[in-house]
């Protein structure tokens, strides 16, 4: 059975580089999430709000608790086609706050971005397919 994909995932460059130094343990799990939000990336995760260490309104959290690992992911409205993209902007153990504040300090940067320097560095990010060579 042949699943539509709706949504392009981009990997921030440096979630791209905590995503290859993953535990073979947890890899499958973390790779079937990734999966399934390139299919219902507005339907799934927990949506986050502003608190004091971190500004992710708009971001959402999916968790593995298996696994141990949250992966913070913002849907855009940059449109590929009939895609829309998902940027990964960190995935990281289930420690404290530590993935939060990764991901905001990441947050932070994409949105001060003027909108034709965003779309130049999301087509400079890594996408899914290149960083899981399956």
């Amino acid at each position: 059975m042949h699943i539509e994909k709706k949504f392009e995932i981009k990997f921030d460059p440096d979630a791209a580089k905590e995503y290859q130094f993953l535990d073979n343990s947890v890899i499958k799990m973390v790779n079937k999430a990734i999966d399934d939000l390139e299919v219902r990336a507005d339907q799934v995760g927990t949506p986050l709000k502003n608190m004091q260490s971190s500004k992710l309104f708009g971001c959402k959290e999916k968790k593995l608790r298996d696994a141990g690992i949250r992966i913070i992911f913002k849907v855009t409205n940059e449109k590929v086609s009939i895609l829309r993209i998902v940027y990964i902007l960190a995935i990281e153990k289930r420690s404290r706050d530590f993935v939060f504040k990764i991901a905001n300090k990441r947050n932070i940067t994409v949105k001060k971005m003027p909108k034709e320097k965003l779309n130049n560095f999301l087509k400079l990010c890594r996408s899914w397919n290149d960083v899981n060579k399956k």
